[in-house]
């Protein structure tokens, strides 16, 4: 079945406009350009995967790291209206470029699961090494690939990441205060949280394998 061609009048065509939250571009024939384009999905591959975790799981740390997430974006737009420094190529996305919105997510992202896993993840070391290994080069490809491609200068998106890091180490503590001093587990223990079925798996050693055995014993008793 051949492609059917669609004429567009040329007057619809000036009101059309692409989508840039995930339209990037990059030099016809280059490859490293491409797959820099494709990481640089990275911050909203991370935002779904952590929504599904969120609804899916119902675990309280997703949830804050969530709500972490958010205020950082919020925080990124604010400043960006507020610095009002347009990008190195205008033609190249829309609104301001200081600080980069996607150098400040990975930032916040990257310093967020460094600490929490070196904190709280005491069994596995490879695995906890493998993450937060990957978390840094995650978000330096990211990084890269927004001065690459040409969104941002370098400025920007150091910036950005000095930004995102001392974002994601102040909510990081944040959270830990609101644990230490209770005010987590009172709201835990609220009725909303009751009804949603929200938890915090935290203090157990390997939630994966207790979930597991769980599972199987049920199975067995079934059988």
């Amino acid at each position: 079945m051949g492609n059917t061609l669609v004429n567009i009048p040329a007057s619809q065509t000036q009101q059309l406009k692409s989508f840039g939250l995930t339209h990037f571009q990059y030099q016809d024939g280059d490859h490293f350009g491409e797959l820099l384009a494709l990481v640089s999905l990275a911050p909203i591959f991370i935002i779904v995967a952590e929504t599904t975790i969120v609804f899916s799981r119902r675990e309280i740390t997703g949830i804050l790291l969530l709500c972490g997430q958010l205020l950082n974006e919020l925080f990124n737009l604010v400043l960006k209206l507020a610095i009002c420094e347009p990008r190195p190529h205008e033609h190249l996305g829309d609104g301001y470029g200081m600080p980069s919105s996607h150098s400040q997510f990975m930032g916040f992202f990257a310093v967020y699961v460094l600490m929490y896993f070196e904190s709280q993840i005491t069994t596995n070391i490879v695995q906890k090494r493998c993450v937060q290994i990957g978390a840094i080069v995650l978000s330096l490809l990211v990084v890269v690939s927004r001065v690459y491609l040409g969104y941002h200068t370098l400025r920007q998106v150091l910036a950005g990441v000095g930004v995102g890091v001392v974002a994601g180490i102040a909510w990081y503590q944040f959270v830990e205060l609101v644990r230490r001093t209770g005010i987590l587990d009172y709201a835990l223990r609220s009725g909303i949280c009751h009804w949603l079925l929200i938890r915090d798996s935290r203090n157990v050693t390997d939630i994966a394998l207790v979930e597991y055995n769980l599972s199987m014993n049920q199975k067995l008793k079934t059988l």
